[in-house]
Parts: C-alpha cells; structure tokens; sequence
C-alpha cells in the first residue's frame, strides 16, 4: 500500500521547481537529436520532462503526449509511465493517472513512488466520489421534495 502523505510531498517539491529556463535548451536538445538521430529518446524524455513541469496547461499536455510515445520504450518506460501519471494529476486527470499508475505497477510492482502516487490517486478519486454522492443525493431530495409538493397541491383542489 502507497503513503499519501509522501505522494503529497513529492509533488509540491517538484511543483516548486522552476524550470522555465531549461525549457529552451531541453527543446533545442530534443530537436537537434531528431536532426542527428542520436539519443533521440533520452532527449525526448529531458524535454517531456521539462514540459510537465512547467505552469502552463498546454506545455504539460504536450509532455505527457511526449511520455506517452515513449511509453513503450523499455529504457525509460517506468520512468515515462510514473512522469506522464504525475502530469496528469496535476492536470486533474485522476482516471488517465490511474491507468498509467496501474499499467507501471504491471511492470514493477514494488515501484514505491508508483505505489505512494497510487494512493494519492484513489484518495482523491474516493474524496470525489463521496462528494459527487453527497449532490446528486442532495439533488434527488431537492427534486423529491418538489415532487411532494406537486402532488399535495393536487390532492387539495
């Protein structure tokens, strides 16, 4: 079973990093490799690395597309599986996150920062599952109620 309060840690560190001026030389990098054809997926994986560490919503979508090309690649599958369900955390995305987590703990099953960011995972989804129970609970009583008092109004012409 996963820690969540170590899961919880590790983000806010790596959510306090700034990156932004690795950014442009983690890109340069990645695409002089494409031009050269060396180490193509190590900087890929620098770069998509880069991007999900930054603010912006878009800059972190297009590194999880980034991990999830490398995804398959067994030098850095468990690292692009871990990365690209972190993104998507950050992102809210806690179904895809969960899938990414499930798939890596396939791979390696003792993985503790897999296991820890599990569990932070269903957390959140169970913290959001009782307070999507706890509307639609209060949603069915406010339209059971206005039921109620349709059909007494009608029993008294």
């Amino acid at each position: 079973m996963g820690d969540v309060r170590s899961a919880h840690e590790r983000l806010e560190a790596e959510n306090a990093m700034n990156l932004s001026s690795e950014l442009k030389g983690a890109r340069a990098a990645y695409f002089d490799s494409l031009d050269t054809g060396e180490q193509v997926d190590e900087k890929k994986f620098t770069y998509a690395w880069t991007l999900i560490h930054q603010k912006s919503k878009d800059n972190i979508r297009a590194g999880i597309a980034l991990l999830e090309e490398l995804s398959d690649n067994k030098g850095v599958q468990r690292e692009s599986l871990y990365y690209q369900a972190t993104a998507q955390y950050r992102l809210e995305q806690y179904m895809d996150s969960r899938k990414s987590l499930q798939r890596l703990l396939t791979i390696d099953p003792s993985n503790r920062q897999a296991l820890d960011m599990k569990a932070l995972v269903e957390h959140v989804l169970s913290r959001e599952g009782a307070i999507g129970l706890a509307v639609f609970s209060s949603a069915a009583l406010a339209a059971l109620a206005v039921g109620a008092a349709i059909l007494k109004k009608d029993d008294f012409p």
